[in-house]
């Protein structure tokens, strides 16, 4: 015999699961779109002779509505690069055989330069 009740299981699961995400999409979708949570607007007299023209900006935004607003000229971040501390920078140690390293005694100093490990193609930049 075979067992019709852990087939329709099996089937209908992802199909329920995804009729749950898009009426819960649908829902935050709902919610998000509401003037509460749209940039905020207003009507502007740019040129100077009376008409106006609707301006969306950050200036013209609630606190709510603030993170919906597009930034025109958004600032280049720069590279991030994790230097260590000076207490956790490489230095020789009597087990590595790793040459160039600086003694340990410039940690107590703090002296110690970083070394980086760089991987990639471009063998020039890497000396």
């Amino acid at each position: 015999k075979r067992n019709y009740k852990t087939n329709v299981g099996l089937i209908a699961f992802p199909v329920l699961l995804c009729l749950l995400l898009l009426v819960l999409q649908r829902v935050v979708n709902n919610e998000l779109g509401k003037p509460k949570y749209k940039c905020g607007c207003k009507c502007v007299d740019t040129k100077g002779d009376g008409t106006c023209e609707t301006v969306c900006g950050i200036e013209y935004s609630t606190l709510d509505q603030v993170f919906s607003c597009p930034i025109p000229h958004p600032p280049k971040w720069p590279a991030v690069l994790q230097i260590p501390r000076p207490e956790l920078r490489a230095v020789e140690s009597p087990s590595d055989s790793i040459q160039g390293l600086l003694p340990g005694s410039c940690r107590s100093t703090q002296s110690c330069p970083v070394t980086i490990l760089f991987t990639g193609g471009n063998q020039s930049l890497a000396e």
